[in-house]
């Protein structure tokens, strides 16, 4: 090959490589177009995005800014109202230490937490207490079983609820009525112990003294003011009254304290045959028992049972002191619910011993007898005891229903007799006012009221008949006493309203009159017998005492709610107090407290009592 054609072959060889060349620089051209086009469109996309992201940023912050002023606000709001529960849980505190005994004890009774009011009834400080068993209070006087019942029902994760005896530092008694609440953790495991305590020693201690008024000392038999009390309420259908006879012998052979002995062991004696929730045993002065029963037995089941209960005394030996002492019993029978069932078993008891025979069963041909016989010896009897000094004055409080504390007394006539025994007037007023020995009766009231009262500084009242108000030498007198007495505005006279006023001229005067001492009126009785509103604005009284049969009733009886309730009304109106008598439970006290009566009086408060209760 020449060298024009090789000249040729690498032209074209050239030519070809550029022909290569260029096609291979068109497709990097197109490729790097393609790219840059794509990378446009990929740029395009993400500031797309970023756009769309820095908007979504943007609301984001919007709502958050947003969210986070209502937050703030809401935080606000929350802080203000948890300050202000804080405050008021703090007022609930300060309440719940004022009135509330608060402990915290852990699983094992040790203490670890009290409040201040815990620290002042029990004596301890808190330091002395806190890290210290629970038991540190622990009366002795409470029952093994209580604490065993308590622990079983906190261990079984129940609260528990009853009224226990502490004692505090310096050895003093204190009740409570206490309720305690095991705490849980999240696991639902006792954590510790709140114990919530409220003291209740004034009502315990109060109650305690309404019972002992209501049971006898020597036997702790229910005496007979709650024999009076249940007889009242109509709750027997049977009595029998035990006497043991040449009681009085026995006492002077032996002497007083094996006396003591053997009414005691005579009233377990009976109370071993008593029917259970169908006999009753109470104890009266003396050496006297009361045998009492139900409707449940027969007339016939409760004669057999004391007819047995004197047949198995005859074979009774009392072993007492190393003396073998035996007894016999005469016994009175009284059917029938009868208000004055006691009394007609006490005329039956006489008439059994004056004939000398076991019993007598009271009917009425033998009451006739007995009231002529029993007149004439209630008259000597109330002779002989105005001649020895023997007819004194009782005490029964009255009590203010605002303030549940002692106001004022009544003094109450009460005759002891030949044997010592306290006779209410009940069985002898009548008697009194028909002899003509009443008037004394009255004077020798006012004398010895005077005297026991001219050195206290507390109202007292004293009952007046209208023939007290009516006899001119009793007018006389009673002026006198107030002319002498050192504390005339403590004076209250208690007319008997229901014996109906018919000279008012002498009863206005007498009462005009004794107020210019500064002397106070009471209408006793009103509501019953010749009760009359107008007596009230004729007379000008300070005080209206609702009559007993109102109040005994006020639970059941609509009338003498509806009557108490005007009574009080009107009584408001002319600005007198209203003393409500025969207050002799809870709930009656209650009822008088929410018609406004301004007084109690009543056993559920205090019985009469020689002595004033300082």
């Amino acid at each position: 090959m020449n060298s024009e054609t090789k000249l040729l072959h690498k032209r074209l060889e050239r030519e070809k490589n550029s022909r290569l060349l260029h096609k291979r620089l068109e497709r990097e051209k197109n490729s790097r177009q393609q790219a840059d086009t794509l990378l446009d469109q990929k740029s395009l996309q993400l500031w797309e995005a970023n756009r769309q992201l820095q908007l979504s940023l943007n609301e984001a912050s919007k709502e958050l800014r947003t969210t986070n002023e209502k937050l703030s606000i809401a935080l606000d709001n929350t802080s203000t109202e948890l300050n202000n529960n804080l405050s008021l849980l703090n007022e609930y505190k300060k309440a719940i230490d004022y009135s509330t005994i608060v402990s915290i004890t852990n699983r094992k009774g040790i203490i670890t937490y009290v409040n201040d009011a815990f620290t002042k009834v029990s004596g301890y400080t808190r330091e002395e207490l806190i890290g210290i068993p629970h038991n540190i209070i622990r009366h002795p006087d409470n029952p093994s079983n209580l604490y065993k019942e308590m622990w079983k029902k906190l261990n079984n994760k129940e609260p528990w609820n009853g009224v226990i005896k502490n004692r505090s530092k310096k050895g003093k008694s204190y009740y409570v009525d206490t309720t305690i609440t095991p705490i849980l953790n999240k696991n639902g495991e006792i954590k510790n112990f709140l114990a919530l305590r409220y003291n209740i020693t004034n009502a315990i201690e109060q109650k305690l003294r309404i019972s002992q008024q209501l049971t006898d000392r020597l036997t702790g038999l229910p005496n007979r003011t709650k024999l009076i009390e249940d007889i009242e309420n109509k709750k027997y259908a049977a009595i029998t009254i035990f006497n043991i006879d040449a009681f009085q012998e026995i006492n002077d052979l032996y002497g007083h304290t094996l006396g003591d002995s053997i009414l005691k062991s005579f009233g377990n004696y009976l109370s071993k045959h008593l029917k259970e929730d169908t006999c009753f045993l109470y104890k009266l002065p003396a050496d006297e028992f009361v045998f009492a029963s139900r409707d449940s037995l027969t007339k016939e089941n409760f004669k057999e049972i004391i007819i047995s209960l004197i047949k198995n005394l005859d074979n009774h030996i009392f072993f007492i002191e190393d003396n073998e002492i035996h007894i016999n019993v005469t016994a009175g029978i009284n059917y029938g619910s009868d208000i004055n069932m006691l009394g007609n078993a006490d005329i039956a008891l006489k008439r059994a011993k004056r004939e000398n025979i076991p019993f007598m069963i009271f009917d009425k041909t033998i009451q006739e007898k007995e009231r002529y016989a029993n007149n004439q010896i209630m008259i000597k009897t109330l002779k002989s005891a105005i001649g020895n000094d023997r007819i004194i004055p009782y005490f029964q409080p009255i009590f203010s229903n605002k303030t549940m504390k002692i106001e004022k007394y009544e003094a109450l006539m009460r005759m002891i007799d030949d044997n010592g025994k306290v006779i209410s007037p009940f069985f002898f007023l009548e008697i009194a006012k028909k002899s003509r020995i009443y008037r004394k009766l009255t004077k020798i009231m006012i004398k010895k009221s005077f005297a026991i009262f001219k050195d206290k500084d507390i109202e007292f009242s004293i009952n007046l008949s209208i023939e007290d108000i009516i006899d001119p030498n009793m007018r006389t007198y009673i002026f006198n006493k107030l002319e002498s007495f050192t504390r005339p505005t403590n004076v209250i006279f208690e007319i008997t309203e229901s014996e109906g006023i018919n000279n008012y001229n002498i009863i206005k005067e007498f009462i005009t009159k004794v107020k210019t001492y500064g002397a106070q009126i009471a209408i006793d009785d009103f509501g019953s017998g010749y009760s009359n509103f107008m007596h009230l604005l004729e007379l000008k009284v300070d005080y209206i005492k609702i009559d007993g049969s109102i109040i005994k009733n006020i639970i059941e009886d609509r009338n003498s709610q509806v009557l108490t309730k005007a009574i009080v009304s009107v009584a408001k109106e002319l600005n007198m107090k209203v003393i409500a008598e025969y207050v002799s439970t809870e709930a009656i006290l209650n009822a008088i407290k929410s018609k406004g009566v301004d007084h109690s009086q009543g056993f559920y408060l205090g019985e009469p009592l020689p002595d004033i209760i300082e």
